[in-house]
């Protein structure tokens, strides 16, 4: 699709012994994950996922075909990540981090039968590549189940901006930032554009475990939608609710951090 690079380090952090992946909400970049990098362990080296249409590629048109979009990055990942390595996704991009989690497993089948190794622990020298060591899902439901905003990509500016808002579609600081939604429309309407298009397509679970993150005030997503995860992997879910609404990077952002930092097997935290 282009020649700028897919995903892009967050902080000053390099050589972090595990590597997070992160997928921001809609319409939002590497630089929204900026104070949750900050807060990890040094052992956590936090990536972001780098699409067109803002921050550094404001001048790019934004993507649009979500199936495209999963094959390029899946791919960039296969042929770049530095294992171990664990996929976050936040809000909408939890729905991208698990196209691309499930995309990776089909580029690159386990050899054999499903026997991860712990978190954070890389392959032997010789073995194929593992793959993430696990995917974190925070603030949405499971795809087969998700409630979608179909309708929402194709209202007028006025009445989408609106709709987003009266729905908690965005932060509090972006929402009251009218200056700014000339520049953030087009990524976000990008973004809920593709996931209006989104279909399920039922497949076999994943081999990787799944951590769904949530808040105990988060009125958006059901109890039933965050279980639904367990029908993703054929690991066992391991939920975690924070004392947040839906936004935890906003609300707890250090919270949120030492739960994925515990999650993805960093020996010196305890959420």
């Amino acid at each position: 699709m282009t020649s700028s690079p897919w995903f892009v380090p967050v902080g000053e952090r390099r050589e972090g012994r595990i590597r997070l992946y992160a997928f921001p909400n809609a319409g939002s970049g590497p630089a929204s994950l900026t104070g949750l990098a900050e807060l990890f362990p040094d052992e956590v080296e936090v990536w972001a996922v780098n699409l067109p249409g803002r921050q550094a590629r404001l001048a790019e048109p934004p993507a649009e075909d979500l199936d495209a979009l999963v094959d390029v990055l899946a791919r960039d990942l296969l042929a770049t990540a530095r294992e171990p390595y664990a996929l976050f996704g936040y809000c909408s991009g939890a729905l991208l981090a698990y196209l691309v989690c499930r995309r990776l497993a089909e580029l690159a089948p386990p050899p054999g039968p499903v026997a991860s190794p712990g978190p954070g622990t890389a392959p032997e020298p010789g073995q194929a590549p593992a793959g993430p060591v696990r995917l974190l899902v925070g603030s949405f439901a499971a795809p087969d189940v998700t409630l979608l905003l179909r309708r929402l990509p194709s209202l007028p500016s006025w009445l989408f901006w609106d709709q987003l808002i009266e729905l908690g579609g965005v932060p509090a600081e972006v929402a009251e930032r009218e200056v700014l939604r000339p520049i953030l429309e087009p990524a976000l309407r990008a973004d809920f554009g593709m996931l209006a298009g989104y279909r399920h397509r039922p497949a076999p679970p994943l081999p990787t475990p799944i951590t769904v993150l949530y808040g105990s005030r988060d009125g958006s997503v059901s109890r039933g939608g965050l279980l639904g995860w367990r029908r993703q992997s054929a690991r066992r879910l391991s939920m975690r609710e924070l004392d947040a609404s839906h936004w935890l990077a906003e609300e707890v952002p250090d919270l949120l951090a030492a739960v994925i930092a515990e999650e993805i097997g960093c020996v010196s935290v305890t959420a």
